[in-house]
Order: structure tokens, then C-alpha cells, then sequence
């Protein structure tokens, strides 16, 4: 099985990556534009997550502590 192999021609060099209907100055206030958006903190979701398993550390904590002084 063999292939021949064709030479195409590439006209990418001339070619500017840059849309002639969109300027670089353009795409510079678009990324800072959406600059922050893409920099949130943590979701109210996560926050309550820690918020739990924090609760969660102090009850054990009391109840070790309860048996304790309770039991010895």
C-alpha cells in the first residue's frame, strides 16, 4: 500500500491570524473586559461546606470532652 503524496500550497504566512473586521484594540478591551468576571471567590455553596464540616470538628470535639468528664 502506498501513497503519493501531493505538495500544497500554503498561503498561511500571508495570512494575518487577526480578522480584517476585528482589530487588535479590539480584543484588548474585550479580554480586560471579562478580565474579572473569570476572577470569583469561593461559591456560597463551598463556603457552607467549610461552615459544616467546621461545626462538625467542635461537636466532636464537645463530645469527646462530655465523655470525658463524665465517664473517667
Amino acid at each position: 500500500m502506498t501513497a503519493t503524496l501531493q505538495k500544497v500550497e500554503s498561503t498561511a504566512a500571508n495570512e494575518s491570524f487577526v480578522p480584517e473586521g476585528f482589530s487588535r484594540e479590539e480584543t484588548m478591551i474585550v479580554q480586560h473586559a471579562s478580565g474579572p468576571l473569570l476572577e470569583q471567590h469561593d461559591p456560597p455553596d463551598r463556603r457552607l461546606r467549610i461552615r459544616i464540616i467546621l461545626a462538625n470538628a467542635v461537636a466532636w470535639i464537645v463530645i469527646i470532652l462530655l465523655i470525658r468528664l463524665f465517664f473517667f
